[in-house]
């Protein structure tokens, strides 16, 4: 029998805290019926709209855009409409041996961005003071190895504006940030 709790979502919980909680729901809710725990969701829908994978930032520090293909694809009905968030300094690549087709009337369209747009709201881009200490929403400071390549072509490190003089974004001496030809970090 899984260890099932209850479970608070706030609307100024992170996308990935929500997402998080929603994995051990379906962990909870899996073991239930088989006696393991294997399920993972590996995107989110709510009312029908996609809002992302579960892997679109790494470790609260870089947020990614997607931009590139490693496999065929095609861009065709009943969608008929495909957007690329990128920046004008990043590139979106196809690998060799990929081939993309874009059919009659549809399109594939590569938009630059400056910031990143999938912040729900305002307090999800600061770390706010709680009942119980403050939010860990977001992160300036490295202490892992990361990297943007292959289909992370644009990355951000969200600091609010009117902090950005104030707060340095820091590299731990022990860990490298690699950033691939065509790829951007912004901060």
């Amino acid at each position: 029998m899984p260890a099932t709790t209850k479970k608070n979502v706030q609307p100024s919980n992170t996308i990935e805290f929500q997402r998080q909680v929603i994995n051990d729901i379906a962990t909870d809710v899996h073991s239930v019926f088989t006696g393991t725990a294997a399920i993972n969701a590996a995107s989110i829908q709510v009312a029908g709209s996609d809002i992302g994978t579960i892997s679109d930032v790494d470790d609260k520090t870089i947020y990614f855009y997607y931009g590139g293909f490693d496999a065929d694809a095609t861009i065709g009905t009943p969608a008929k409409l495909a957007e690329i968030y990128s920046h004008e300094d990043a590139t979106v690549d196809i690998d060799d041996g990929a081939t993309i087709s874009i059919e009659d009337s549809c399109g594939l369209f590569l938009s630059n961005k400056t910031s990143y747009e999938f912040f729900s709201n305002d307090t999800e881009k600061t770390n706010l003071q709680k009942l119980v200490g403050f939010a860990d929403n977001i992160r300036t400071q490295i202490v892992k190895d990361m990297s943007l390549g292959g289909k992370k072509r644009v990355g951000f490190i969200p600091v609010p504006t009117e902090f950005a003089e104030d707060i340095p974004i820091d590299i731990e001496d022990t860990f490298t940030l690699t950033i691939d030809d065509g790829t951007v970090v912004i901060i």
